[in-house]
């Protein structure tokens, strides 16, 4: 029988009626004022969910093309910059560095581990020429979830560029753009902003729009001089022609997040991965993150020895309809992630645990099923 799949992955998220139906509203024109309202009305929200008095701009993207806007926008060919690199997007953002020809200076990390400020200040020491500094806020791919109020310090005091991916944290976890010293901060609709894929959001400091006057954007579609002539139009808008069926999703996800209270919203996402985590390990699995990096995102779980995680997202979803997510990168074959974001509540992370001991013991790891779910309600009924 066919069946609905509950997104329990780490983007897109699960989303509900009232978000998905607001995409079915007629089309406006993007270069009136039956837009308009809607475009300042969704910068203006987003400007006080990422904590910022600076400027933000719309872009028709994904997660990868606001990094891409970023470094296009943000420095010019031959400078250098220092890329950290905590799991797979902190490599993203080396990759897009290289290709605009930038001098770029990796800090990786251990899968599973956050960055330290002190090894962010060594290689300032190091090399001094380094302009830009980019941080993940929050790795989807190793759950791991970085400080950024320290690092940012530490970048305000050495007067260096601080951008950050916030794709998945932004809306998900406490965020404090002007507090913290970021300059650059860049997020997407379809993870912690509750929306189905296609907006990108670029908010920029006085730092980061001073930097913008001073470098020759190495392309045009994403060249924020653009979106910065068009915002400040009689009639704001995009540059270019908008998802406007992904922007009424986007006002309606804002409006329901602000009706509940961001406070709110994350302290019951934390609620649902402590309830998560304390779940897996009473199954007698083990977490691949840090105990100190740990983001209540998603939870990375190493699969047992001898099941490739391949078969236990297969088995989830082929059977019950349930869709968690493999690894990524070099961990590819040796652990799974489930979310604890978007539309979701107790129901579904119960749900998802069930499912999981289902699974885990009809592939030959567990004897008995139930300790995962009772651990689980346990922490629930508190």
């Amino acid at each position: 029988m066919d069946q609905d799949v509950l997104l329990m992955t780490p983007g897109p998220v699960q989303l509900d009626s009232e978000i998905l139906l607001a995409g079915a509203r007629p089309l406006r024109h993007h270069r009136t004022t039956d837009f308009s309202p809607l475009y300042t009305d969704c910068v203006d929200r987003l400007k006080k969910l990422f904590k910022t008095k600076g400027e933000l701009y719309l872009t028709l993207s994904s997660g990868t093309g606001v990094m891409e806007t970023a470094i296009a926008n943000m420095f010019n060919q031959g400078e250098t910059i220092l890329t950290v690199e905590t799991g797979s997007f902190g490599e993203r953002f080396t990759q897009i560095a290289k290709a605009f020809k930038l001098n770029v200076i990796p800090l990786k990390y251990p899968w599973g581990h956050r960055a330290r400020v002190e090894d962010i200040r060594r290689m300032l020491d190091e090399h001094p020429a380094i302009s830009g500094v980019t941080v993940t806020f929050n790795e989807t791919s190793t759950g791991v979830h970085n400080d950024l109020k320290a690092i940012g310090a530490l970048l305000h005091e050495r007067d260096k560029l601080f951008i950050t991916d916030g794709v998945s944290g932004i809306g998900a976890l406490p965020f404090d753009m002007d507090g913290w010293h970021v300059d650059v901060a860049l997020s997407a609709s379809q993870k912690g902003l509750l929306t189905p894929p296609g907006v990108g959001m670029v908010a920029l400091s006085k730092k980061a729009m001073a930097k913008l006057e001073k470098v020759d954007c190495h392309g045009f579609y994403f060249d924020l001089k653009h979106y910065k002539k068009n915002q400040e139009l009689p009639i704001p808008a995009f540059p270019w022609t908008p998802a406007i069926s992904v922007m009424y999703q986007l006002q309606a996800a804002l409006d329901k997040i602000e009706r509940a209270g961001i406070d709110n919203v994350i302290a019951q996402y934390h609620r649902l991965a402590e309830g998560l985590r304390i779940a897996v390990e009473a199954m007698g699995l083990t977490l691949f993150t840090q105990p100190d990096a740990r983001s209540d995102v998603l939870t990375v779980i190493n699969a047992p020895a001898g099941i490739h995680p391949k078969k236990i997202v297969s088995e989830i979803r082929d059977k019950f309809g349930v869709l968690i997510a493999g690894g990524q990168g070099e961990i590819a074959d040796k652990v799974f992630r489930i979310t604890t974001i978007g539309t979701i509540s107790e129901r579904e992370v119960i749900a998802t645990v069930g499912l999981l001991e289902i699974a885990l013991k009809r592939l030959g790891f567990l004897k008995d099923v139930g300790a995962g779910t009772k651990a689980l309600l346990t922490h629930f009924a508190k």
